[in-house]
Formats: C-alpha cells, sequence, structure tokens
C-alpha cells in the first residue's frame, strides 16, 4: 500500500501534461507533463522547470529538463540538471510509477525510451554547454555525487512516483556512483551496476601508476584520433580522473580519503538486490579489485614497457581487499558467461569511429539468483588488449530480468538494518560520520539542503514501514535497539507522520 494520499497534498502534485515543444511550433501535440510537473519554490534547494519536451520519434514520449540546487563538497549553494522521461499513457493511468534513476552519465531519450515502455520514469543528470546555460559533467567522487543525491531526493518528491519500486542504474564511474546512491537511499527495490568502480585507491593509482606507459599527456592533444599515439590510448583517454582526483582530495591516492570514497567502505549500507556486469578484459576498471581471476594473464609483449595492474602493488593496506571477499558467501552468486563463437574484439578503430563497428551478437540476458542479494556477472573473455575499453569483444547482454523481478513485488524487511538506519538518521541530524577529508583540511559534505535532508529521511522510513506490517515492526526494533533517538524513544508510523508534517509545514508545503 503506498502513501499515495500523504503525496498527493503536495502543491506541485499537478505535474505534467500538455508538452509543448517551442522547437517544433508547427505541431499541437501534447503530453499530461505540465499539470504533474511544476517548478518548486519557497524553499532552499527548490528545483525549477526548464523545459518541456517531446520525443521526436515518438510523441507518446515526453521529458521535463529541471535545474537542481544542491549543497557540493564544500557545502557551497551549486546547480545542477536532471531530465525526466515519462511515457504519457503511464502518466495517465493513475498508477505509482517506479523511478528508474541512471546516475551520473546521461541517459538519452533513445536509451530512456525502453525502461519507459516497462512502465518506469527514467531520471537522469543532464548536461549541456555552460555558454549556453547547461551546465558540465562534474568529478563523480565530487560534486556530481551531491547533485545525483539532490536529484534522487526530487524524484521522491514527485507525487505519482512509486516510491518503494526505485530503481537506480550506471555504469563505470556511474556504477560507482550506483552503489553510493544505494548506500543512502531508502526504500531502493534493486540496482544494476556495469563495470562499477568499487575500490577508488586502486583505481586511480592504477591510473597514476600507468601516466608513463601510457603517454599521458599527450602533447598537443586536439582530437580522439589523436589517442593513436599513445600505446595504452583508451586509457590514457581517461587517467585525468586522477588529475581532478589529486584536486580534491590529494595526491596521495594510499590515503584514507580514497578508502572512504570506495563503496568497500560502506558495503554494509548497500541492503538492496544487486546486478553488478564486470568482465575480465576491462583496461579501464581492472576486475582484480572486485575478484581474483587466473584467466587474467596478459601477454606482456603487447604492453609498453612499465605497464601496471597488480592489486596488492597499486593498494593501500586499508583498502587492499577485493570487492566479493567483503561479501557474505551466503549472499553472493557469481555468473560465468563465456564467449560465444564469432564474437568480435574491440578495435581502436571501432572506438574512434574511424572502422565500421561489427554486428551485435545476440542478446545474453544477465543471470541471477533470485534468493542472493548480490549477483556478479562477469563476461570470461580472456585478458585485455593495450586499446580495450570496458571488455576486449563486443558483447550484447542485458539487466531486463533481474529488474523486473523487482519491479513490483513488495521489498524485503531486510533492505533497513542497523547501518542503514543509523545513516538516515545521521542524515536528519545533519550529522554524517565516515567523511574523508578534502585536500584543503576540510571534511566533504554530502548532505543537501537540511530541511529538504529531514523530509527524504522521514518519508523514506513511512515509506519502508507502510510496505507490510514486518517492515513497521523491524524499523521499531531497530530504532529501539540504536543509540540515537533523533524522535523520541521510540519510532512508529504516527510519529513520522507527525514530523512529516511539521517539516512540510516548515518548508510551505501545507
Amino acid at each position: 500500500m503506498f502513501s499515495m494520499m500523504r503525496r498527493a497534498t503536495f502543491p506541485f502534485a499537478t505535474f505534467l501534461a500538455c508538452l509543448i515543444i517551442a522547437a517544433t511550433a508547427a505541431r499541437s501535440d501534447t503530453l499530461p507533463l505540465e499539470e504533474h510537473i511544476r517548478s518548486e519554490s519557497g524553499f532552499d534547494g527548490a528545483v525549477r522547470i526548464v523545459e518541456y519536451g517531446m520525443d521526436e520519434k515518438d510523441p507518446d514520449y515526453g521529458y521535463v529538463t529541471v535545474e537542481v540546487p544542491y549543497r557540493d563538497i564544500r557545502g557551497a549553494t551549486k546547480h545542477g540538471q536532471g531530465r525526466l522521461y515519462v511515457k504519457s499513457t503511464a502518466l495517465e493511468s493513475g498508477e505509482p510509477l517506479p523511478p528508474f534513476c541512471h546516475v551520473h552519465y546521461e541517459k538519452s531519450m533513445d536509451g530512456a525510451r525502453h525502461w519507459c515502455e516497462q512502465g518506469y520514469v527514467v531520471v537522469t543528470p543532464h548536461y549541456g554547454d555552460p555558454q549556453q546555460g547547461g551546465y558540465p559533467l562534474e568529478l563523480c567522487t565530487g560534486d556530481s555525487n551531491n547533485l545525483s543525491r539532490a536529484l534522487l531526493q526530487w524524484v521522491r518528491r514527485l507525487p505519482f512516483i512509486d516510491p518503494v519500486h526505485l530503481h537506480i542504474d550506471g555504469g563505470s564511474a556511474g556504477g560507482y556512483m550506483a552503489l553510493a546512491m544505494s548506500a543512502d537511499f531508502l526504500p531502493v527495490a534493486s540496482m544494476t551496476a556495469e563495470s562499477p568502480v568499487c575500490n577508488w585507491a586502486y583505481n586511480l593509482n592504477y591510473l597514476e601508476a600507468n601516466k608513463p606507459a601510457s603517454g599521458y599527456p599527450l602533447a598537443d592533444f586536439k582530437s580522439l584520433s589523436d589517442l593513436k599515439r599513445s600505446p595504452l590510448p583508451i586509457l590514457c583517454s581517461i587517467t585525468g580522473l586522477a588529475d581532478q582526483s589529486a584536486g580534491e582530495f590529494g595526491n596521495d591516492f594510499s590515503s584514507v580519503a580514497y578508502f572512504l570514497i570506495s563503496p568497500i567502505a560502506y558495503l554494509d549500507r548497500i541492503t538492496c538486490p544487486t546486478q553488478i556486469l564486470c568482465a575480465t578484459g576491462d583496461m579501464l576498471v581492472p576486475m582484480e579489485q572486485m575478484v581474483a581471476d587466473p584467466s587474467i594473464e596478459l601477454d606482456r609483449s603487447l604492453f609498453p614497457e612499465g605497464y601496471q595492474r597488480d592489486f596488492d602493488a597499486l593498494t593501500s593496506e586499508k583498502a587492499r581487499h577485493r570487492f566479493v571477499d567483503l561479501l557474505p558467501e551466503d549472499e553472493l552468486s557469481i555468473h560465468r558467461i563465456p564467449l560465444a563463437e564469432d564474437m568480435h574484439e574491440i578495435l581502436l578503430g571501432h572506438f574512434l569511429k574511424e572502422e565500421k563497428e561489427p554486428p551485435s551478437p545476440p542478446n545474453v540476458e544477465r543471470p541471477f539468483a533470485h534468493d542472493k542479494q548480490w549477483n556478479l556477472v562477469i563476461l570470461v573473455e580472456g585478458p585485455p588488449k593495450p586499446f580495450s575499453p570496458h571488455s576486449r569483444y563486443k558483447w550484447r547482454t542485458s539487466p531486463d530480468s533481474f529488474i523486473a523481478a523487482y519491479r513490483s513485488s513488495p521489498p524485503s524487511p531486510e533492505i533497513l538494518n542497523a547501518a542503514k538506519l543509523d545513516r538516515l538518521l545521521r542524515r536528519f541530524d545533519g550529522d554524517l560520520d565516515g567523511l574523508p577529508m578534502l585536500a584543503d583540511g576540510q571534511p566533504m559534505n554530502r548532505l543537501n539542503f537540511p530541511l529538504l535532508e529531514k523530509l527524504d529521511v522521514v518519508t523514506a522510513l513511512i515509506d519502508y514501514g507502510e510496505i507490510n506490517s514486518a517492515c513497521s515492526v523491524r524499523m521499531t526494533q531497530l530504532y529501539a535497539e540504536g543509540t540515537r533517538k533523533p524522535f523520541g524513544e521510540s519510532l512508529t508510523l504516527d510519529r513520522l507522520r507527525e514530523e512529516l508534517a511539521a517539516i512540510r509545514g516548515e518548508l510551505g508545503m501545507e
């Protein structure tokens, strides 16, 4: 049972209809967008509508672009943008719609359409040229992380959202972001991450250590084709991430800060069913940080002298833990997919769009065990080549079955545990622990505007407690067993509803 009556009283509960595209003024097509999504106002962090738009390929799909205020890693107010994609017939049905949040990197209309067709509202950050009113892609471990938090909080404030079936998705640095967001939000029904960075202490030191071997930075670098001058071209193209990170957290990649920003430091707060995809031939996020695999045996004759990827040598002692070694064995299922016949290697010319890519192989549905929280899918393709991106071969795999399995079924009561509840209560109090220090000696900020943090935490606990009686009882028991008591000695749904009314009153939402 969803708390739709509670959400329907939002002042912007009139949210998305009549979508008119100015760029195609000759058309009279409209979608039910403006009635359902409107600008917020009257409080810090209010989200503003930038534009309503329509999918040129199919007028049944529309989008809303929003400007999202957030607090950056130093606590200052900053702005970014996001987009929400939706199918009008799903919106008009009156049924609550689950959100599919693709974090860090932007998902296009073409990419969002598939999930809209499955009944999801798709939410993603949106980037553009700052000189034309847009916002750039920020550092994934820095301000992009904080923008993602504000964007997810906004989505959870929308009145037509199904609040207990949030799915979080991302790839590469966005895969890291999916893990990070899953650790701090509730309820999260499921999460998918492709090639995620789970150990920044290793991955950034890997980039730093291979600067000489890759020739980074390339002199007179002007276009992607210049990458052909590097013996490790695609790795060279992302090495600037190490410089950006050093600018925020310092250039000592053995520092505890790089452990603390890594998912391995907060796995106990990731409680939702999770499917992770990785490949043995990944050159950018080496799978050694995920699991030891004997099939990753490099042909050293193909690589430049000095190339390094040894996990132990490149990782500080505190962070020297492979991802799967930290997971409970009884909650982990590992699935290996072997190479099929006639699969094609990804060549540098394909990456640079100078050669025609080979045809896509048949789709392989990613396997998973429904009775396990953690499902790791490994594409077994041997070691990488020097020019490999996230996989050596071209694959076509999909997480559709995994995501569908959690789209409407009630989440398990176990998505709330003591560590997750403590984090939520710390968010409510504005008192997070385990924060890394920035290079200037200031602790990193991971909180949004105070009243919006309180609003999100209280609605999250109500949403969770209203799933069923087992969730309500578990929440009450976990709160009673803890030491942090912002709501008094006991926690009930009635107490949370009182708190919600008070917060909304302060925000002027009544």
